[in-house]
């Protein structure tokens, strides 16, 4: 009597144990870094406290755009832009009524996200980012939790591999920020998941299917509220899901007419909320050869290998050939553009942190590659292609002058994207790595994972000019309440491990939920499979 029981319970836990770990390294996260920290925090925390209107804490001003809050919120991010020193600054910020500008009109981000955000907003603001912080872990942690629920084995490992491969340091930082670019990152790297589920199942009326329609609309609107060019990912996983799921859309002309539909929806989302990137005055360097300054789009190019390093935690590019203080002087010089790490521009991520995650991500695509058929492949390019272009289209609308640097946080979703479909697999029955693999993928990954929220931890406390494992220092700074710095360097090790083994288990967990059982085969389709012959699932067997 308890054997189907236990048996459910065991099925049920490869999803529970990874969103209780996700869950804690969050926390960890959240406490690594001090209120105001991550880029542009500052911005966002006036934004949410001033979302509802006028307030004891916010009030607009006679001034349009200006409104009138305390010092600490106003000037919270008094770190940025010092990464040799702590962040102690934030000691001498006041109650003190002041005047700021930098607050979200409306024209820079949508305000769906700040109107959340301010249900937490109280008197005392340390506290209320951090609600805020772990606010946002749960978002995440739950929409992952439902997407690996919902999700086709397929789908499944290959989110759970891209996932565990590529979210610490930059994705589980900005998600466990009050930077809404963590809504933007979990909602635009689970929608695909979620899409090609309800693309991909017999009938629209099963039970996978309508929870899949749920958790892609609930991804629309947490990326969409989050950052409005969010649109731009949506609309390029929605064309790579359906080169993957052609098999199951030709012939089928209600889930193809559904297909197509999403796409002028999403274009017309782009094209009103982002017209800013379609202005298309686009100029761009021819450079001075004699002084070793080439064309500023090759230049550009020639560095993108280490940007794309740079978008896994790694650290800024530079012309190889040639950097000096005088460069900008030199006719024809352009700027690559390129920013990194995580938190505020000026948070170095340590290289044995950025070169192990960056292996690690090259060992899941190359892992992925195993199993390819010329869908995959053209999305793949096609993916590729896009990222390179709005990389180009972006600088070349700056002139190529430092004016608008291509932040890592812009593109990480689209990248999460890229390595999960590069990750997809079949037959479905297979795990696309081996227990030696998975054992690999943990110890090298834990160390990364670990490095980085050390050396996160220990910018904010000591200042990047102390060394980032000279821990036993006192810090200069730290939140007046919760465990110390070594206690949540600790724990975040732990949990980066534990999320890391479950992980894993889910990658590697060839099983079924009760979700699935539904679909299970019966009858003639039952006999087929246990005879292990080929039925029709427009998957490619590699």
């Amino acid at each position: 009597m308890n054997r189907p029981s236990s048996a459910r319970v065991r099925r049920w836990s490869i999803i529970a144990v990874p969103t209780i770990a996700f869950l804690v390294l969050g926390w960890a996260w959240a406490f690594a870094s001090p209120t105001g920290a991550s880029a542009d925090e500052g911005f966002h925390i006036t934004s949410a406290y001033c979302a509802w209107g006028d307030s004891e804490l916010c009030t607009h001003s006679d001034i349009p755009g200006v409104v009138e809050v305390p010092d600490r919120i106003a000037n919270a991010s008094c770190m940025a832009q010092l990464g040799n020193e702590s962040a102690a600054c934030v000691y001498a910020l006041t109650n003190d009524i002041v005047e700021t500008a930098e607050v979200n009109n409306g024209s820079k981000y949508p305000p769906v996200y700040y109107w959340v955000m301010r249900a937490f907003a109280g008197p005392d603001v340390d506290r209320s980012v951090l609600i805020m912080r772990l606010f946002n872990v749960t978002l995440a942690a739950g929409l992952l939790a439902f997407a690996l629920a919902v999700a086709r084995p397929v789908a499944r490992r290959a989110a759970a591999l891209a996932w565990m491969a590529c979210l610490v340091p930059m994705g589980i930082y900005f998600i466990a920020s009050v930077n809404p670019s963590g809504w933007a990152i979990a909602g635009g790297a689970l929608f695909w998941v979620f899409l090609y589920t309800m693309l991909t199942e017999p009938s629209f009326k099963d039970r996978r299917a309508i929870a899949a329609a749920v958790g892609a609309a609930i991804c629309i609107v947490i990326a969409m509220s989050a950052r409005a060019d969010s649109a731009f990912v949506l609309l390029l996983s929605t064309i790579a899901v359906g080169l993957l799921a052609w098999p199951h859309l030709k012939g089928r002309m209600k889930r193809l007419w559904l297909l197509l539909l999403a796409i002028p929806l999403v274009i017309g989302a782009t094209l009103f909320n982002v017209g800013r990137y379609v202005q298309l005055d686009l100029q761009f360097p021819a450079g001075n050869p004699d002084m070793d300054q080439p064309n500023a789009v090759v230049k550009m190019l020639v560095e993108l290998p280490t940007f794309l390093s740079g978008i896994l935690g790694g650290q800024v590019s530079y012309w190889a050939q040639r950097t000096a203080s005088y460069d900008s002087e030199i006719p024809g010089f352009s700027w690559a553009g390129y920013s990194y790490g995580v938190g505020s521009l000026d948070v170095q991520n340590p290289e044995i942190s950025s070169l192990l995650v960056l292996a690690c991500v090259a060992g899941v695509v190359f892992l992925g590659l195993r199993s390819y058929g010329r869908r995959k492949v053209v999305a793949l390019a096609l993916l590729a292609v896009a990222l390179v272009g709005q990389l180009v289209v972006m600088r070349g609308l700056a002139a190529f002058q430092p004016v608008s640097s291509l932040q890592p946080r812009y593109f990480f979703a689209l990248v999460v994207v890229i390595v999960s479909i590069a990750a997809v697999t079949f037959p479905r029955s297979r795990s696309p790595i081996n227990k030696g693999q998975a054992a690999l993928l943990i110890i090298t990954l834990t160390i990364a994972d670990t490095a980085a929220l050390m050396a996160t931890v220990a910018r904010y406390t000591y200042g990047q000019s102390h060394s980032w494992t000279g821990i036993a220092d006192p810090p200069a700074w730290w939140w007046s309440y919760g465990p110390s710095p070594l206690v949540v360097m600790v724990i975040g090790s732990l949990a980066a491990c534990a999320w890391l083994v479950a992980m894993a288990r889910v990658v590697m967990w060839t099983g079924h939920l009760d979700l699935e059982a539904s679909n299970r085969p019966t009858g003639d389709a039952s006999r087929l499979s246990s005879l292990n012959l080929p039925t029709h699932q427009g998957e490619p067997h590699a």
